[in-house]
């Protein structure tokens, strides 16, 4: 089935997370939107996946704007039932920024005309409008679009005009629940965004059952918690920090309080310099973490004190690293947010692609940028695989 995906807010990193579920690359995709096929249920693959906000079904194309009023009120058409009939329209751009553009300033007026429409065909609807060209996840949500309505998803490029419907959106009342509710919060030490967590597991590629995955930084424990919601069946926990595994453990508790599946779990109150006194050697499936990125920064920080602040990351990961290898089983995988810090319009990147090749590993995916506005630390998303052949 030919399927659409609307992908989050660091697009790269959302197209990679779903290539990697749906284990084929994308027909076709933009910084809005992707075109795949997939036989996957709608709902799980929108609930496994963090970084998409909608998923659909694309139901043909056209040729030119005129087309889209034909399409659209046969769909309408053919939807059964007296109540009354709501939906809403969402233009995105698929290639075509000018063209998408001058679409989307025709799509209220078009909306207003299948809903006249519908009603001279003797049944009552409602057209649900944004002030944006597309309608978010929380309107579509709250007005049920995708259970007793329709969301027409228009997708804009250069040669034709492909239509959908929305079948499912991410939930968001279930991702700030997990991220603003959990007890275990340390707002100093940097907290991993859910959905960063969610996205990083998903692009180990890691079959979850009877697998063990490893966070040697657990900080809160956020990893953890994504990765026994995606089945994984063991999870090992560590940090240097007591405080770190206490809220960790609270926050699995927490997790199985809220109705969620937890995994197995193990914490060990370490360093990750020192965990093969606590693994055994070859015993992991995949590492997924977000090691120390350095001190919180002020944004005042010289030049001089961030490249040694550099200096010293990178003397940590290649220890830690270097006992990590150990840990991790021949083929593994290994998922890094590796921090990139900002000053003086400049860029400081911790040397963990190096770290990691000198230790035989193979990077996957070219670097993914993960950074928000006005932050003076971004996380670099890094996809190793370990040699099949390593001892």
């Amino acid at each position: 089935m030919k399927k659409f995906a609307i992908l989050g807010l660091h697009p790269e990193l959302s197209l990679a997370e779903l290539e990697t579920v749906t284990k084929s690359k994308v027909d076709k995709s933009s910084d809005q939107v992707a075109i795949f096929e997939s036989d996957a249920d709608f709902d799980n693959l929108q609930k496994t996946l963090g970084g998409t906000q909608k998923l659909g079904e694309v139901l043909g194309s056209v040729k030119d704007a005129q087309e889209i009023e034909d399409h659209l009120l046969a769909v309408l058409n053919n939807q059964v039932g007296d109540n009354k009939l709501r939906f809403g329209i969402s233009v995105y751009d698929l290639g075509d920024t000018r063209r998408t553009k001058e679409i989307q300033k025709y799509m209220h007026k078009l909306g207003i005309t299948l809903k006249k429409s519908v009603k001279e065909s003797g049944r009552s609807a409602r057209l649900v409008t944004s002030n944006e060209p597309t309608l978010s996840t929380v309107v579509v949500a709250k007005n049920k679009l995708t259970k007793n309505g329709i969301e027409f998803v228009i997708l804009v490029d250069e040669s034709e005009i492909q239509i959908g419907v929305t079948k499912t959106v991410q939930d968001f009342d279930d991702w700030s629940h997990r991220d603003y509710e959990r007890p275990g919060r340390d707002a100093r030490s940097g907290m991993l965004p859910p959905k960063l967590a969610r996205m990083m597991v998903n692009l180990a590629g890691v079959e979850p059952q009877n697998s063990y995955l490893l966070d040697p930084f657990c900080g809160s424990g956020t990893i953890l918690m994504e990765a026994s919601i995606l089945w994984f069946d063991n999870v090992i926990g560590s940090d240097i920090s007591k405080r770190a595994i206490e809220d960790t453990r609270d926050n699995l508790d927490w997790l199985e309080s809220e109705g969620y599946r937890v995994a197995d779990n193990t914490l060990i109150c370490a360093s990750a310099t020192d965990l093969t006194e606590h693994l055994d050697k070859n015993s992991v499936d995949a590492i997924v973490t977000e090691p120390f990125l350095g001190n919180p920064r002020q944004g005042k920080e010289r030049v001089q004190d961030i490249e040694h602040a550099i200096e010293a990351l990178a003397e940590l990961y290649d220890s830690a690293f270097a006992e990590l290898d150990k840990i991790l089983k021949p083929g593994g995988k290994m998922v890094i947010a590796s921090p990139v810090h900002y000053a003086n319009e400049q860029e400081f990147h911790v040397p963990t692609i190096e770290i990691l090749e000198n230790l035989g590993y193979t990077l996957e995916h070219n670097p993914i940028l993960y950074k928000r506005e006005g932050q003076f630390v971004g996380r670099e998303i890094l996809v190793f695989k370990k040699a099949n052949n390593s001892l």
